[in-house]
């Protein structure tokens, strides 16, 4: 058995997924690609950095080990564990109540080893954790790898963690202490985010339909303010300390393209626009890729807001294929002013001319029921939706994307937003931005996540509708892609059917979930609900015979 230093854990998003009647829905296909088992990167450059210092560390995938493992004990393979710090992600709230059960798990096999827990969730709710749950000893906010590399040298000096950076823990009488932040990264050559060597399983690092795909940071931080995003410019300045983004610079970025292609992967994404460093800054990463042509077989990169003509056509020199990125989550131009992205449909819509100018495939994202929008607004949605599909299927038709295409979708995804991030503006002031917050904390969170059915999970109302009818809006949205990906041919019409029975079976379990919360015998509605997802299990199972 190996000993580490530090054993960093990644949680699967519910601990006893595997046991309990689950309905996605909206959220995905499959209870266990809600799960989310791709590892942070954050994770990594924690692990590289204390191993770069003569600690040994490891990135466990628990995640994905439950997943992918048939009758994967884990009980067994933590007991089996051995390292004198657990520390548990929590960086996104959906992961909330698979991070507490974990660490209570830790601490309950290893009680003399250190349970610590970090990320951007755990840092907005630090003081709840430490105050809540006596299993879990301290939680580390804001950035992670010098903070951790201070924890384990006090540890190993002093048998002690309190004098540690970052650090929110009890001391000797119970009471909460909060230690001060080190100062922000000012930028990320510091750190490496390649080190899959740390992580096991090794294969766990990609997400089951990209095996060949990793993406890179351009940044840590955002210059920009959406109102529901808990990685905002807000959001980082409050709970992380950083009053700007910490850049990687060209040469690194370029130096980890190399090391990912010649480890394997041919398909790479750099996230976070690397506008927001200004004019420089993305003129010497252009350059950089054009000079050292990095073998990649495909780059993705994010645009945060429309582009001008001068960006698209030093996009479209880099000798290898582009696809861009840009997310305008809805067709309503005063939706998305009052969500923190100040741009019209014309603005947005020259952007994707122009890259269709330069033969650059452009994919987007959009959401569904955002502050100040209705049905009327969601059409609005659509009917941009509607000139993207024309636009990409003209493009297509012409071979402007050449043999990329196929990896262009028609539309978007309209899906969300399914919660509001904790730390953002929107979660922290919600009736400023037009919100009503149904889960106001973690331990709420954990006991909304821990429902059966997708729209319980949903922790918003907004001024303008309710839960329910944002979850019919969201069906409604969902039927509208359905017809759309028919129209262009990306579904034949016995699965267009088919995904249009999937939504009412998903109304019908909606509805049939609400009243079965209303019986008082808990057995009673556990063996109801068991029932309907038997139900849909046997509807999945239909699903290949029929469109066979």
């Amino acid at each position: 058995m190996t000993h580490f230093d530090v054993t960093l854990i990644h949680p699967p998003a519910v601990y006893d997924f595997r046991r309990r009647p689950l309905f996605p829905g909206a959220m995905g296909r499959t209870v266990e690609g809600i799960q989310f088992n791709k590892v942070p990167i954050g994770m990594i450059s924690i692990a590289e950095y204390l191993d770069r210092h003569g600690y040994k560390a490891t990135v466990d995938n628990l995640c994905d080990r439950m997943v992918n493992i048939p009758g994967f004990d884990v009980e067994e393979h933590l007991g089996a564990s051995s390292a004198r710090v657990f520390a548990i992600g929590l960086n996104f709230q959906q992961h909330a109540q698979g991070a507490v059960e974990i660490a209570r798990l830790c601490k309950a096999l290893h009680p003399d080893a250190m349970v610590i827990m970090g990320g951007l969730t755990a840092t907005r709710f630090h003081d709840e954790i430490v105050t809540k749950y006596p299993f879990v000893d301290g939680v580390v906010r804001a950035e992670g790898e010098k903070p951790m590399l201070e924890l384990v040298r006090s540890l190993e000096s002093s048998g002690k963690i309190a004098a540690a950076p970052n650090l929110t823990y009890r001391d000797g009488d119970g009471a909460v202490r909060v230690n001060p932040l080190m100062p922000a990264s000012k930028d990320l050559d510091d750190f490496e985010f390649t080190r899959f060597d740390l992580v096991d399983p090794g294969t766990s690092i990609f997400i089951p339909d990209a095996p060949n795909r990793w993406s890179l940071a351009v940044c840590r931080g955002c210059t920009y303010n959406c109102a529901i995003c808990g990685g905002s410019s807000y959001t980082y300045k409050k709970y992380l300390g950083m009053d700007r983004p910490a850049f990687r610079s060209p040469e690194k970025i370029v130096a980890d393209m190399n090391r990912l292609v010649s480890g394997g992967i041919p398909f790479i994404g750099l996230y976070q626009d690397p506008r927001m460093a200004g004019k420089q800054y993305w003129r010497e990463l252009m350059e950089a890729l054009n000079r050292e042509k990095p073998e990649f077989e495909r780059l993705s990169l994010d645009l945060l807001a429309p582009a001008d003509e001068d960006f698209i056509r030093d996009i479209s020199k880099i000798d290898r294929r582009v696809i861009l990125h840009l997310c305008p989550d809805t067709g309503c131009d005063a939706v998305r002013n009052r969500l923190g992205r100040h741009y019209s449909n014309r603005a947005f819509l020259e952007t994707i001319r122009l890259c269709h100018k330069y033969r650059i495939p452009v994919t987007n994202f959009f959401s569904v029921g955002l502050a100040g929008e209705t049905e009327q607004e969601a059409r609005q949605t659509w009917e941009l939706w509607s000139q993207l599909d024309a636009l990409n299927h003209d493009a297509m038709a012409r071979g402007d994307f050449g043999d990329i295409a196929d990896s262009v979708p028609i539309g978007g995804q309209v899906m969300g937003p399914i919660v509001l991030d904790p730390g953002s503006q929107a979660f922290d002031a919600p009736e400023q931005f037009g919100y009503r917050l149904l889960y106001k904390n973690l331990e709420e969170y954990i006991q909304g996540l821990s429902q059966p059915v997708w729209h319980q999970w949903l922790n918003y109302e907004t001024d303008r509708l309710d839960r329910r009818a944002i979850v019919e809006l969201i069906h409604k949205s969902i039927e509208f892609t359905i017809d759309q990906r028919e129209k262009y041919g990306f579904f034949s019409p016995p699965e267009a059917y088919y995904e249009r029975c999937r939504v009412e079976a998903d109304r019908v379990i909606v509805q049939e979930t609400d009243n079965l919360m209303k019986l008082q015998d808990p057995r009673e509605r556990h063996i109801r609900i068991v029932g309907m997802r038997r139900n849909l299990d046997a509807l999945e199972k239909q699903r290949m015979t029929f469109l066979d």
